[in-house]
This record gives structure tokens, sequence and C-alpha cells, in this order.
């Protein structure tokens, strides 16, 4: 019973198998990908409600700008040893893409709840 109970064990570890690095790095960038769609439609939706307002479409194509910028700003912040795309396994290791794919989604989530608090 005992050998049994072991083989069974065994097999299963075999059989089972841990998430890559490269899995994480897809993962992220899937979750990244879709806040940034739900970001775009909003403000599609925002400039479609607004259309007759042009004051409203400049002010928001501007702050998506500035937003932008503060997204690369923030971003210096949190890796400052970053150089290059090209670089960035030499300084950060493979998980950077993973970690910058969080970064930003995080942002792009705050952008989201300010766009929804354009539709009060």
């Amino acid at each position: 019973m005992r050998i049994i109970i072991l083989l069974l064990i065994v097999s299963q570890s075999f059989l089972s198998f841990s998430q890559g690095q490269v899995e994480m790095n897809d993962i992220a960038h899937d979750n990244y990908y879709q806040s940034q769609k739900i970001k775009d439609s909003l403000v599609i939706e925002l400039k479609h409600i607004n259309s007759k307002d042009s004051t409203f479409i400049v002010a928001l194509d501007t702050s998506e700008k500035l937003w932008d910028l503060f997204i690369d700003e923030q971003f210096k912040l949190k890796f400052p040893a970053y150089e290059s795309w090209e670089t960035r396994r030499e300084t950060y290791g493979s998980q950077f893409d993973m970690l910058y794919f969080n970064f930003i989604k995080m942002y792009c989530d705050l952008r989201i709840s300010m766009l929804y608090d354009l539709f009060e």
C-alpha cells in the first residue's frame, strides 16, 4: 500500500508543471492589453458623446498626452536603471516584461477610473 501511494505521489509530481516566466509575461501582457482596450473604448465613447464640444475633445486629447508623459516619468522612477528595451534583461532579468506590463496596467486601470468619472 505504501509503495502504491508513493508511486502515485511521484507520478503526480512528474505530470504537473509550474508556470514559467514566459507564461507569466504573456499573462501580464494580456491583462494590460484588456485594460488598454477598455481605456481606448472609453476615450472613443467620450469623444462620441461630446462630439459637438470641441473644447472637451481638445482637453481630452491633451489630457491623454499628458497622462502618457506622466506614466513615462513614473516608469523612470520605478526602474531607474532602465536604458532601452533591448538591454532590459541585462539589468532586470527575465521578469522585466512582467513587471513592466503590470506597472502600466496599474496606471491604465487608474486612468479608466478617471475616465468613468467623466461620464457623470
